[in-house]
């Protein structure tokens, strides 16, 4: 049998371990919920999700199910409180290209982008590229699916 004495050290450890995760969750959803990204030469910022095409709206349903717009809430870690795990970043076009860059709550908390070839009538969409990014690269990955 275990002493208190290990016992008590086992729980002193695992609440710092708790404290530090919560930290780090804290600090990339504060990175991310003040992201700014300059956008490339010829790409366009849209509001997720009133600016979407149709068929782009219909993909992202189809293979993520519901993501909130960004600043709303949502379930950034394995604690359910919405019932929805994925927020929107940011939303770029160029052309017919369009990158959505969004959040990923759980307990493996991160951040996908993703690259839609969308049809010239607005009706369907092809998932193209797909990257994780990690707050500070979120820009970057965004600006490279964009070309």
């Amino acid at each position: 049998m275990p002493s208190a004495r290990f016992l008590f050290a086992l729980v002193i450890i695992a609440v710092v371990i708790i404290v530090v995760v919560a930290v780090w969750v804290t600090s990339i959803r504060a990175a991310v919920d003040t992201l700014s990204c300059e956008r490339p030469f010829g790409v366009e910022e849209r509001a997720f999700p009133n600016d979407l095409p149709t068929g782009l709206t219909k993909a992202i349903r189809g293979k993520f199910g519901e993501i909130v717009p960004p600043g709303e809430k949502f379930d950034s870690t394995d604690r359910i409180v919405t019932g929805k795990n994925r927020r929107a970043i940011l939303v770029w076009v160029r052309d017919r290209r369009w990158v959505i860059a969004t959040e990923h709550g759980g307990l493996g908390y991160n951040d996908p982008v993703f690259a839609f070839d969308v049809s010239a009538d607005g009706s369907e969409a092809k998932l193209v590229a797909e990257a994780i990014a990690f707050p500070d690269s979120v820009c970057a990955i965004a600006a490279k699916q964009i070309q």
